[in-house]
This record gives structure tokens, C-alpha cells and sequence, in this order.
């Protein structure tokens, strides 16, 4: 994501930057709205993005391509070139069991090549036009007001260390634009096709983050799994209990479970897909931007999601997402609520 003042220009030479809404649940991030710039930066979750028109990605050696999609690996240096009006940016915790899986797919890693032949591998590609169709189908809807009228953020810290973009720069053949059938998919129809499953996930993602209507409905608590373990759905009502009160030791929860923690830490990974620390960084994250949505200062945001003061929480924000807590105010944070549910007794 990288938040800073680095600004993009569109094919008319205008100024574009990074708006609309989003979402946020443990383990994955959700953005859907304008893509705007990103300067040259790194962060430790896997970016998968897809645009409904070219965009320009760059890489640390200077290598830009045109494309549609990306996946980017985690701490991998990265840059928005050239954004668009509309697309899709999914951030994914890399040790849950998705984000692992979809970053061990770019190859080269640090070759902005090898995140674009990964997008294509899972088909991310082919929801380039579906985005398109969703953005003028939403047109006359609230959702699509949301992702027209949303409020700026402001993307790319600092200064792209390669060379200003030249139209002589962009051609096809150099850049590895692939062919693009003239028969996209019609406005709110999904691809031609299957889709594989990480696209079809992807597109839920989209759907979810722009099905709510209501302002008090953005935090999305829990991967949205059902949860069949009564320890795990003891220790997931608990939680939200805990964040402000300081440190969670899994040691204090497992006995209040009445599981060992190593018990504990097994049946929540299986669970949930993602280990209960980087779950807990997560869910600390969502709780500060719930509060920064708020008004609160970013001194209460901090104890009041359990950081120890505002630089560990400005820390943990740009090492996950390249931005710090500040700018997620800019964003319009909606979302549909989702608690992990226990599976009813039979």
C-alpha cells in the first residue's frame, strides 16, 4: 500500500490518488476504489492487486510492466507507477494459510515479471473486466457512490528511485503486456469461465467489503469462518475482552479453556488458517482503526488496541502495510460484520 504524498498521473496527465472504502478482518485487509500511486516500499504482508484498467508496477531494478494484476510477495520492494480509476487492493497476512500459498507463487519474488505471471496463474486477470462491469453497475447504487465519492489517501512514501515514466517506456513487448480478448464479461457478470479458487475468493472479498451500507458495520471480527472448535469460539469471544488491557498470553487463555497451549495453538491455526499471534496483531489493527474512524487521538487508539504508546502502533501499521495509523482516517471504512460462528450442536 504505501502511504505518503508521491502522486500519480493518469493517461490525460491528471493527478490520481489512492480513495475509497474498505475492510478489515484478522489475517486480510480489503481496499476497493480508485488506485492511485505507491512509491518504491516494502511491507510484510502479501499485495494482491487488480485493476479494471493498466496500471504500471515497477520493482527495485527498475523494471516496470503494464498489467492488470499482480501478487506481491512480502517484504518485497514495490512501486505503483501509474494507477487506475477503479480496482481492488487485498492485503494478506503471509503466515495464515492463504496468504503463504499465494506468495510462494511469484518467481522470480523480486521481479515485478514474476508477481504479474502469478495474478495470471490464478486468473486474477480475468476479474479485471468483472471489476469494470461492478464499478458501472454500482454507478446509480450507494456502493458505487462510495467508491466514486470516497474520501482521499494518499499513497507512495517518499520518491520512485527509477526514472520519470516515458510513453516511449510502455510499449507491449517490452513491458510483457499480455493479448486481451475484445469479449470481456458483460457490467456485473462474472468472467467467462471458472474461476479458480483464490479469484473466486478474491471476488468475494470485493463483494463483501461493498455489500454494507452502514458506517457501524465496517469491523469484520474473525476470518468469517465457521468455527467448529468450542475452545477456539471461547477464546475468539475473549479476545475482543483483552486488547486493551495490555499483553494476551496464549498460556492465560488456554488455561481459561482448560487446554494446554500447545493444544491451543494447534486447534486455533486448523481453525482459523492463521497462527494466534499474527491473529492477534490483526485484530489489535482493526480495533485502532476502528477508533481512528472514530476521531480518537492516535495516543488513545494506541492503549485503547492494546499498543504499548503511538510509535509501537505506527511500527506494527507500516511494517504490515507500508502506511502509518494516521492514514486510515483517509479511508471510508465499511464492511459487513462477520463474527466466526460455532458450529450448532447436532
Amino acid at each position: 500500500m504505501g502511504v505518503g504524498d508521491t502522486e500519480a498521473m493518469t493517461g490525460t496527465g491528471g493527478v490520481r490518488r489512492w480513495r475509497g472504502i474498505a475492510a478489515l478482518s484478522p489475517g486480510r485487509l480489503v481496499i476497493v476504489g480508485q488506485i492511485g500511486t505507491a512509491a518504491l516500499h516494502a511491507h510484510h504482508t502479501v499485495q494482491v492487486i487488480v485493476a479494471a484498467e493498466d496500471m504500471v508496477l515497477a520493482d527495485r531494478a527498475g523494471e516496470r510492466v503494464v498489467c492488470r494484476a499482480a501478487v506481491v510477495p512480502p517484504d518485497v520492494a514495490h512501486a505503483v507507477v501509474r494507477g487506475a480509476s477503479h480496482g481492488a487492493l487485498v492485503h494478506l497476512d503471509p503466515e495464515s494459510a492463504q496468504g503463504a500459498r499465494w506468495a510462494a507463487l511469484s518467481r522470480p519474488r523480486d521481479s515485478a515479471r514474476g508477481w504479474v505471471c502469478a495474478a495470471a496463474e490464478l486468473q486474477l486477470d480475468m476479474l479485471s473486466e468483472w471489476l469494470r462491469g461492478d464499478q458501472h453497475a454500482g454507478e446509480g447504487s450507494s456502493a458505487g457512490q462510495r467508491v466514486g465519492e470516497g474520501r482521499s489517501a494518499k499513497l507512495g512514501g517518499g520518491q520512485l528511485s527509477s526514472p520519470e515514466l516515458g510513453e516511449g517506456q510502455l510499449s507491449p513487448a517490452e513491458l510483457g503486456e499480455g493479448q486481451r480478448s475484445p469479449d470481456g464479461p458483460s457490467a456485473g457478470e462474472p468472467p467467462h469461465g471458472p474461476l479458480t479458487d483464490e479469484a473466486a475468493a478474491f471476488a468475494s472479498w470485493v463483494r463483501s467489503a461493498l455489500a454494507s451500507e452502514s458506517e457501524k458495520e465496517w469491523l469484520r471480527v474473525g476470518t468469517g469462518e465457521t468455527v467448529r472448535h468450542p475452545a477456539v469460539a471461547e477464546v475468539l469471544r475473549l479476545l475482543p475482552e483483552c486488547l486493551s488491557a495490555g499483553p494476551v498470553r496464549l498460556a492465560e487463555l488456554a488455561r481459561a479453556v482448560h487446554l494446554s497451549e500447545s493444544r491451543l495453538a494447534h486447534v486455533f491455526s486448523a481453525e482459523l488458517g492463521i497462527p494466534f499471534r499474527p491473529y492477534l496483531r490483526w485484530l489489535r489493527v482493526q480495533r485502532a482503526a476502528e477508533l481512528i474512524a472514530a476521531g480518537q487521538s492516535l495516543t488513545d487508539v494506541a492503549h485503547g488496541a492494546g499498543f504499548a504508546d503511538s510509535a509501537h502502533l505506527t511500527r506494527v501499521c507500516r511494517s504490515m502495510f507500508g502506511a502509518p495509523p494516521s492514514e486510515f482516517g483517509s479511508l471510508d471504512w465499511r464492511g459487513a460484520l462477520h463474527r466466526p460462528q460455532a458450529t450448532p450442536p447436532s
